[in-house]
Order: structure tokens, then sequence, then C-alpha cells
């Protein structure tokens, strides 16, 4: 069970290193075709740019309330102990 999710963390790591160098890769303008001269399509970088820019701030914004969250019943946790000393 731990190698499945040290194999998990793994990829998830590499994943967000190239995810974070394909950002860092400055931009080429396409100009006219769709299509390379070896007959491969090229990706949308952009559009997926800021799919992945929305995704993420999204996760974010949920992630900080659900810390929010948590920090409240903690905090209403332990003032309920201090009533009861």
């Amino acid at each position: 069970m731990y190698e499945l999710i040290l194999q998990l963390i793994l990829m998830t790591s590499l994943a967000v290193v190239v995810y974070l160098m394909a950002i860092a890769v400055p931009r080429v303008e396409d100009i006219g075709e769709k299509k390379n001269g070896s007959g491969s399509i090229n990706l949308p970088l952009d559009r997926l740019d800021a799919l992945l820019g929305k995704a993420k701030d999204k996760a974010l914004r949920r992630l900080r309330v659900v810390v929010m969250k948590t920090d409240n019943f903690i905090s209403r946790q332990l003032n309920n102990k201090e009533e009861k000393l």
C-alpha cells in the first residue's frame, strides 16, 4: 500500500514539474496552418494554459474554504474544552 502511495506521489510530482516547465517555455506564435510538415497537429497550449489556470484557482479557493472550516471547527472545540475546565 505504501508503495502505491509513493508511486502516486512520484507521478504527480513529475506531472507538476512537466507542467511548470511547459509554462516556462516561451510561446511561439503559429502562422497560418494547424498542421506541421510531418502531419501532426499542434496543441492549443494557450487554451490549455487558461483552462489549467482556472482549474488551479478554483481548487485553491475550495482548499482555502476547507482549511478555514477546519480551523473554525478546531477553534470551537478548543473553546468548548476551556469552558468545561
